[in-house]
């Protein structure tokens, strides 16, 4: 084998492992946080990211659900399904706007807002056994590698998921 043909080799493994790795550790990560919701009963709460965005909505906790549907990347038949079930769990409640009848809103009730701080505490759990042993410098360069994927995606074409947009915000 030749030297570039060696080299090239060795940068494909290099960044097939990069890419095993994180993927890997993705799904590690999702399969402790599922564990742990499960644990703490909170195993079947359909789409959390809505309730995360309730409560994270700056007007009055109020949004729409065609743009749950469209945040998510979901279609909004499952926003529909969600948001039913969510309803009837008492979760959320779901009111017509006065202004447009075609429109629902949604808002978070405690027992909601409630549940959104059991998964809040439950990430918090997991995160912290994830990054047990990381100094905090290895912890924000591990964060400055990641903001500079994300970069690197839009700079591709992929949209910023709507949770980062509000971190940014805040």
């Amino acid at each position: 084998m030749n030297a570039k043909h060696e080299q090239e080799k060795e940068l494909s493994s290099s960044a097939g492992d990069l890419e095993l790795l994180f993927r890997a550790v993705n799904k590690m990560h999702r399969r402790c946080l599922k564990k742990e919701m499960d644990s703490r009963g909170l195993g079947k709460v359909g789409q959390p990211m809505i309730l995360f965005m309730l409560r994270n909505h700056e007007v009055a906790a109020e949004c729409d659900q065609k743009g749950f549907s469209e945040a998510l990347g979901v279609s909004p038949a499952t926003v529909a399904v969600s948001i039913k079930r969510m309803e009837r769990a008492g979760l959320v409640c779901k009111s017509t706007d006065s202004n447009d009848l075609r429109r629902n809103h949604l808002t978070i009730t405690d027992k909601g807002l409630h549940l959104v701080n059991d998964c809040i505490r439950a990430f918090q759990h997991v995160d912290a056994g994830t990054f047990k042993g990381f100094s905090e410098e290895e912890r924000k360069q591990l964060e400055g590698s990641y903001r500079r994927m994300i970069e690197n995606l839009v700079a591709m074409g992929a949209q910023v998921p709507t949770f980062m947009k509000q971190e940014e915000t805040t």
